[in-house]
């Protein structure tokens, strides 16, 4: 009899990962490790000292503060409810039999190839969403690969991929030329007080490396993920026949449905317009320019954004289900909204310990104690040229690894990245552009990317071996293809453009 390989629990392993970063956070505050940056005071323009110190979680206040704050890490960890909410509205439009019908007709004599690139492409245009992308994307990634007669876990890794590896790019100005846009004028004022950052000046740059990875990640896909994957064996309750045809009925419900999905779209979309009467509902109007408006902080399209594309999407299954008679009354609509709640235990169990893990690494600042160091080593080392390129792109590629979050990274290392570019005579939305690529190509890694237990979560789900369990190096395992070539392709990108003197964006280049 072969004897079945021992795997430890990704829930058991982000403890460990916990206790770790404890105990290393105790050594750090006892040799009393610290370090400090400087940022630039939006208002009067000068540099201010920012001292970065290792909290010690081993000590009397450490413990009160793990004590006090491990039920609202939970409870405030992103993932959970933006998961739950989420997933009711894909619940309805999968059990009514909408999705199923849906892909059944677009998928009709197409390449399977078509729909890897598709979603990868689908990915990285959604990641201007934020999470919502997560919750919605990944399981309905699932369910069209499973109508491809494929391993769902496919789409799960692709769509994932296309959303992290591929949030440096898009086809058009989101959030995060928003957030960059405002460490980077102020960093450019270290040097010149004159200098205006473009919002755009990354947008050329953005639309090229989305055609790219969205061409690369399918070729990863087809090799790495689809053979190492394998096939799926279909459960009873997946309610999918590969064999059977669409019907009449579901074709004319499948269109009844996205005709109701228009409308209910075209009211949200009337909700981001200003300037219209009764409209901008979501937008925050205190915010001077619309992407702002649209993408900001305080914007009530991004704070509602799951629960809109969640009501969409429930709302197409609803008026499907209706219209074919899968959903005959409450009952049914409430068993569709709970389809992939019912074992959700388990997943509920491992967001807790890993938003322990999350919360608590970030909360000893040991993440941003080693990205101030990087930077500061970078300061250091004065260089310029091609050179400066390809280490800051390294220097910001290992900062992701330990901080995920973009804002956090380059509020750190643009008052260092920003002046050195400057000086190099390459302008400071290159210094941007050399940011966002390399911060895309390592995150999806790291287990204390937020949203990296999503991905252990779905591939959970779909794991056609249910006696295994997924585990973090299987999540990870199935993302370093990825990684390994997303990293080399954003690095070629840079390049690219700085050799040949390509455009950013509109009325922006390399060089000053």
């Amino acid at each position: 009899m072969k004897k079945r390989e021992f795997k430890l629990h990704p829930a058991i392993v982000f403890l460990i990962l916990t206790l770790i970063v404890m105990v290393i956070s105790s050594i750090g505050s006892i040799l009393n490790l610290q370090t400090e940056y400087y940022n630039v005071n939006s208002v009067t323009g000068e540099m201010e000292t920012q001292v970065v110190m290792i909290n010690n979680l081993f000590n009397r206040t450490g413990l009160q503060y793990l004590v006090s704050s491990m039920l609202t890490n939970f409870t405030s960890f992103a993932p959970l409810g933006t998961l739950i909410v989420g997933l009711m509205g894909v619940g309805v439009a999968y059990k009514s039999g909408f999705l199923n019908s849906f892909f059944k007709m677009i998928i009709k004599n197409k390449p399977k190839k078509l729909f890897t690139f598709l979603i990868i492409l689908l990915g990285v245009i959604s990641s201007m969403f934020f999470e919502a992308s997560y919750v919605i994307l990944l399981p309905v990634a699932a369910i069209l690969f499973m109508n491809l007669g494929r391993h769902p876990s496919i789409g799960v890794s692709a769509a994932f991929a296309g959303i992290t590896f591929g949030y440096g790019a898009n086809i058009l100005i989101t959030g995060v030329d928003n957030t960059l846009l405002n460490y980077t004028q102020t960093a450019t004022k270290i040097l010149d007080q004159n200098y205006a950052v473009s919002l755009s000046g990354n947008l050329i740059f953005m639309i090229f490396a989305t055609l790219l990875i969205a061409y690369v990640g399918m070729v990863i896909t087809e090799k790495y993920v689809v053979p190492k994957l394998g096939k799926y064996n279909f459960e009873e309750d997946e309610d999918i026949n590969l064999e059977e045809e669409i019907t009449r009925k579901e074709e004319k419900g499948v269109g009844v449905a996205i005709l109701f999905t228009i409308i209910i779209s075209l009211v949200f979309i009337y909700c981001i317009i200003p300037g219209l009467p009764f409209s901008a509902l979501l937008l925050n109007l205190k915010e001077k320019t619309y992407v702002a408006q649209l993408f900001g902080e305080g914007s009530y399209f991004r704070q509602g954004s799951v629960l809109i594309f969640s009501a969409i999407l429930g709302f197409a299954g609803l008026v499907y289900g209706m219209r074919v008679k899968t959903i005959k009354n409450n009952k049914d609509l409430m068993d569709c909204m709970s389809y992939y709640l019912k074992g959700f235990a388990s997943l509920l169990i491992l967001i807790f310990f890993a938003a322990q893990f999350v919360l608590i690494f970030k909360e000893t600042n040991i993440g941003v104690f080693i990205v101030v160091s990087l930077s500061e080593l970078l300061g250091n080392l004065q260089l310029t040229g091609i050179v400066l390129i390809i280490f800051s792109f390294l220097i910001v590629m290992i900062s992701s690894l330990f901080v995920p979050t973009l804002s956090t990274k380059w509020a750190i290392l643009s008052p260092i990245l920003v002046p050195m570019f400057m000086q190099s005579s390459f302008t400071p939305e290159f210094s941007q552009a050399v940011f966002r690529a390399a911060d895309s190509a390592t995150k999806g890694i790291t287990p204390l990317f937020t949203y990296f237990v999503i991905l252990l979560g779905f591939l959970q789900i779909y794991n056609s071996k249910k006696r295994d369990v997924i585990t973090i190096t299987d999540g990870m395992g199935l993302m370093l293809p990825y990684t390994v070539a997303f990293s080399i392709l954003w690095l070629l990108i840079v390049l690219a453009f700085y050799i040949i003197g390509l455009p950013l964006g509109f009325n922006t280049g390399v060089m000053l």
